[in-house]
């Protein structure tokens, strides 16, 4: 799978990540500037998405990846303002990551048509496979930074991180899920690879992606949620920094075994 590729589709899969996240975060009392500071987040690799595709990929503007990147990028000023001063920001979340959705749909169901595996169960695992890597990134990340806004507004309700942390959670115990549940679906096609995924070096890549990418990081959760059960703000988000870096190198290594085996990871 080419780079700008892997590239192109990441991009998507965070975008999606930090709307998805946003979401839980829906009346916070953190002012404005918080909602287009995330929205900003996710704008940023749509825009990088968007000039993947068409200069270095060579796109055309009417590609429905292109079209349902730019539809996303189009509902930046709703789900940046705020669910308090904008009343479209729900349809505004809603058409961002419907649009998302699909495009990452197009691009799995190209490349696992590529290796002869594209049957609507497949794509739809790989899919799933792909957004819940982008929403474990997404979500931590948004945590991470809700985390330093109480050093803002110190008397912002705790309540706010927890939810945000319990998706965490349950982000990434669906990403596992999906791990192994893609690893049953392609299993053929991921034991006639040249380096067969239950060989020495793919067990040592896919542990590599649980471990660091997912386990690791669910450890730090349950320490953030016992930090946030004292009060303390700042250990928790000094822990959720660190899984912030984990979930990174998990999807990093996730975005290898997709180069290597054509799947989601």
């Amino acid at each position: 799978m080419p780079w700008s590729t892997l590239a192109l589709q990441f991009c998507l899969e965070l975008a999606f990540g930090v709307l998805l996240a946003l979401a839980f975060v829906p009346r916070a009392p953190v002012g404005v500037l918080f909602y287009r500071l995330m929205g900003a987040a996710a704008l940023a690799p749509l825009v990088l998405a968007v000039l993947l595709a068409t200069w270095v990929e060579g796109r055309p503007w009417t590609d429905p990846v292109v079209v349902a990147a730019l539809l996303s990028a189009a509902a930046f000023p709703t789900y940046a303002s705020g669910p308090v001063r904008s009343g479209l920001w729900w349809p505004g979340l809603a058409v961002g990551g419907g649009a998302l959705v699909a495009a990452v749909g197009l691009l799995v169901h190209a490349e696992l048509g590529r290796h002869g595996a594209a049957g609507p169960g497949g794509v739809a695992v790989g899919t799933a496979s792909a957004l819940a890597t982008g929403t474990v990134a997404g979500s931590v990340g948004l945590a991470m930074v809700l985390g330093h806004w109480y050093l803002t507004v110190p008397k912002l309700s705790i309540d706010h991180l927890r939810r945000l942390n319990r998706v965490t959670v349950g982000s990434m115990v669906a990403s596992l899920l999906l791990l192994g549940l893609s690893c049953a679906v392609f299993r053929g096609q991921l034991g006639a690879a040249e380096m067969p995924l239950l060989g020495p070096w793919g067990l040592f890549y896919l542990g590599t992606r649980a471990a660091v990418g997912l386990l690791l990081p669910l450890l730090f959760a349950w320490m953030t949620a016992d930090s946030l059960r004292y009060g303390n703000t700042r250990s928790a988000t000094g822990i959720l920094y660190a899984s912030t870096v984990l979930v990174l190198i998990g999807a990093a290594v996730s975005m290898s075994l997709q180069d290597s085996y054509g799947v989601p990871l």
